[in-house]
């Protein structure tokens, strides 16, 4: 991986490259602090890691600000089972992904506001579709149609 390309080599030796508008790698390359954060290894020399904060900052934030300056916004994870579409958008224990992040983020801004005369409302959605089903991930799994 390479800025916003990954490569991949078949067992031939013949490479084809992607390029993609972000590319983080989340293989290798981290220690894993006391409380479970995954974070980038200085001294890994191979490919550099991309912790939850490194994802945020590049991707989830954009798409904050733009709902923030009152543009509609869709956050989209795409891929195979497997791949790290929850990992990014949810994360597990301390490793925060893009949802949490941005919600302690929206929240500290409403709370950092000054102006009385300015009122808020938050509303979220957030669905999985899988196996051509729609499934409503903020409803409990065991009360889904």
């Amino acid at each position: 991986m390479s800025g916003k390309k990954t490569s991949i080599i078949n067992d031939d030796g013949v490479s084809k490259d992607f390029t993609f508008d972000y590319s983080f790698w989340s293989h290798d390359g981290y220690i894993e602090e006391d409380n479970g954060y995954l974070k980038r290894n200085p001294g890994h020399s191979g490919t550099k890691y991309d912790d939850q904060e490194v994802v945020y900052n590049e991707l989830g934030l954009e798409v904050l600000d733009n709902a923030w300056n009152g543009y509609h916004c869709c956050l989209f994870a795409y891929g195979q089972t497997g791949a790290g579409k929850s990992y990014s958008m949810i994360g597990y224990g301390e490793n925060r992904g893009i949802v949490p992040l941005a919600t302690e983020e929206i929240f500290r801004r409403i709370d950092s506001n000054d102006d009385s005369s300015k009122a808020y409302e938050v509303s979220a959605q957030m669905v999985e579709i899988y196996n051509e089903r729609v499934q409503d991930l903020l409803i409990d799994p065991s009360k889904r149609p």
